[in-house]
């Protein structure tokens, strides 16, 4: 849709007439303008001055000098990715019902022991629920796209698995942490020989500028492509990537290494500090539950209406959460036992389901909880500590192998979703600066999802094994 097109979409909204809107404008102080268009999505400047706002605050408070057209950049790149995740929910058929929203907060509340109203005080709740709940509810969404997307593209072969699992027992049960701070110059998704030389004489720059005391924060402002801070906080020593591994174990606090390269860019890193820390132990979770599908003739409201109706005849007394099970769940294999599904990690399950066991105390029964398989009452039995075996070490490792690959993962898709984008940047500070992120989709790109990858319901590890 060209852009002038797209404004006159936005200026007909409600049906008013653009002259009449034209007049009001004319004759009135104009409250908001677009700050960028985003495929067929604008974002406002007010969205864009807030959060400014609220980035030069926190760079101040880290005793960084980060001035205010690099800290709008870094803001508005933000706003984009967000958008184009939210484009990629709503086209790929992402919904998000307002019961699915009140479980989602009731797990978090649970989660963090304290409140709904608390959750949602840290999503503006001061500007009204409905904001909050919005905003809660987008946080939701981007987060569940980008593991839906970028989780598949996570190898991870059972000889990484192993080599990991025997280094982690050898340890002893204690392990190096790092605190480290990052700069990443970024590469485009395919740079040429010109721009990798390029980047890499900047990220030799940037190491000369840091080494003669410039503020890590304020470098990695200049180059960053999100909000993301420069200082990562305690590294263990297993989820550094290994390209960097050597440089950093061999350096002292203080030290700056690098630069390293990575399919997403050049990383210069300072050590700040190092210790030592227990390496955490294997949880495994005994938990029972009780699943009532959804399907095109059950409905999602009506799958929810009948776990809360077993719900509260659990509450009443009138059964048991094993009778119940029995009587009710729709999977056959737990059914049978009570709904009981044994013991077993956490990253076995749909990640929903996941956080519901997590979240509950032993012997404590969830709210209704929505996976992608259906709603779910859950009883968490029992909760087992295994430090020891071979098997708890190897589900460690996967662990740290998922968490250190899937974060250049994310990375490398928000970079290539901004890419397939058009993006047109009308903020007037930025471009009086010269700042130019403008970008002509690629339209040879593919798509990244399909439509039934947020709701599938095939098995995996990551899923409750359900028949």
């Amino acid at each position: 849709m060209k852009l002038a097109n797209l404004l006159k979409k936005y200026a007909l909204v409600g049906l008013i007439p653009l002259c009449t809107m034209q007049t009001t404008m004319a004759a009135e102080e104009q409250l908001d303008n677009t700050a960028a268009v985003v495929n067929d999505n604008i974002i406002l400047e007010s969205s864009l001055n807030d959060q400014t706002a609220q980035l030069l605050s926190r760079y101040k408070s880290h005793g960084a000098n980060v001035d205010e057209v690099t800290a709008r950049k870094q803001v508005l790149q933000t706003l984009i990715t967000r958008s184009l995740i939210l484009q990629l929910a709503a086209n790929n058929g992402f919904e998000m019902t307002d019961m699915q929203l009140d479980s989602s907060l009731d797990q978090m509340a649970l989660r963090n022991n304290t409140s709904t109203e608390n959750v949602l005080k840290r999503y503006g709740s001061d500007k009204g629920q409905a904001y909050a709940r919005e905003k809660f509810k987008e946080e939701y969404i981007i987060n569940e796209v980008r593991r839906s997307s970028v989780r598949q593209r996570v190898r991870i072969s059972d000889s990484e698995i192993t080599t990991l699992a025997n280094a982690l027992k050898e340890r002893g049960g204690v392990e190096p942490m790092y605190h480290i701070a990052q700069v990443i110059i970024p590469f485009s998704s395919h740079p040429s020989d010109n721009e990798y030389f390029r980047i890499q004489n900047v990220a030799r720059s940037v190491v000369t500028k840091i080494r003669n005391g410039a503020n890590i924060e304020e470098i990695a402002a200049k180059y960053a492509t999100n909000e993301q801070s420069a200082d990562l906080g305690y590294v263990q020593e297993t989820a550094i990537p290994l390209p960097f591994l050597p440089a950093i174990v061999n350096a002292h606090p203080g030290d700056v290494v690098g630069p390293f390269r990575s399919n997403i860019g050049m990383h210069v890193i300072k050590v700040i500090d190092v210790t030592t820390n227990a390496i955490s132990p294997i949880k495994t979770y005994d938990a029972s539950h009780i699943l009532i599908k959804t399907s095109i003739i059950f409905s999602d409201e009506a799958a929810r209406a009948k776990i809360v109706s077993i719900a509260d005849q659990i509450k009443s007394g009138v059964l048991t959460f094993a009778q119940a099970a029995k009587k009710y769940s729709e999977d056959p294999g737990s059914a049978v036992n009570g709904g009981d599904l044994g013991y077993a990690p956490l990253q076995v399950y749909d990640p929903a389901f996941a956080r519901g066991v997590e979240a509950l105390k032993i012997g404590q029964i969830s709210a209704p909880i929505k996976s992608s398989f259906g709603w779910h009452l859950i009883k968490l039995n029992d909760v087992k500590v295994d430090t020891d075996s071979m098997d708890a070490y190897k589900e460690k490792a996967n662990e740290i192998i998922f968490e250190r690959e899937f974060t250049e993962a994310v990375i490398a898709w928000e970079r290539e979703l901004r890419e397939m984008a058009y993006i047109h940047v009308l903020d007037p500070v930025l471009l009086n600066a010269g700042v130019n992120i403008d970008q002509a989709p690629k339209q040879e790109n593919k798509p990244f999802i399909q439509a039934d990858d947020f709701n599938s319901q095939e098995k995996s590890k990551d899923s409750v094994y359900i028949d």
